[in-house]
């Protein structure tokens, strides 16, 4: 009785197949890559917090950027060059550091490159370097 339970119809078997085939015929017409669904995460281990690490670090990079904008946009006193140019060096490094973070998480150049790009732009539009229809241009360009 238990042998019945366990098995898939022949009909839907080459339906699913026929689904995939479609998928892939479609992802290669369309110039789409289909390495991109395919990153790989790396799992923990249950008790060793050491491997979760770049992405607690990511995170904790990704705020401290966030407020490095938020301090040069909302800051009341008018803020010199210089101290406008340190904040932003200091979040670039905070950019960077994320990007590697994002990298031995993920371990795919294309979802760390990714990351970099949308950290970047965010940060120039923060910084007042890009507006966001600029930095969506600019996006547009580096993506062909």
């Amino acid at each position: 009785m238990t042998d019945n339970v366990n098995k898939v119809p022949i009909a839907q078997i080459v339906k699913i197949a026929d689904d995939v085939r479609l998928i892939n015929d479609f992802a290669e017409n369309h110039n789409f890559d289909s390495g991109l669904l395919s990153a790989d995460v790396t799992p923990s281990k249950e008790g060793n917090p050491k491997k979760d690490l770049a992405l607690y670090s990511m995170v904790v990079f990704i705020i401290l950027l966030l407020a490095a904008i938020a301090f040069i946009k909302f800051w009341s006193p008018p803020l010199s060059s210089v101290v406008i140019s340190f904040i932003f060096i200091v979040g670039l490094v905070f950019a960077t550091l994320a990007s590697v973070a994002a990298h031995m998480k993920f371990q795919d150049k294309i979802v760390t490159g990714i990351f970099m790009v949308g950290v970047l732009m965010a940060l120039f539009v923060g910084a007042g370097i890009f507006t966001p229809e600029q930095a969506v241009d600019k996006v547009g360009e580096l993506a062909n």
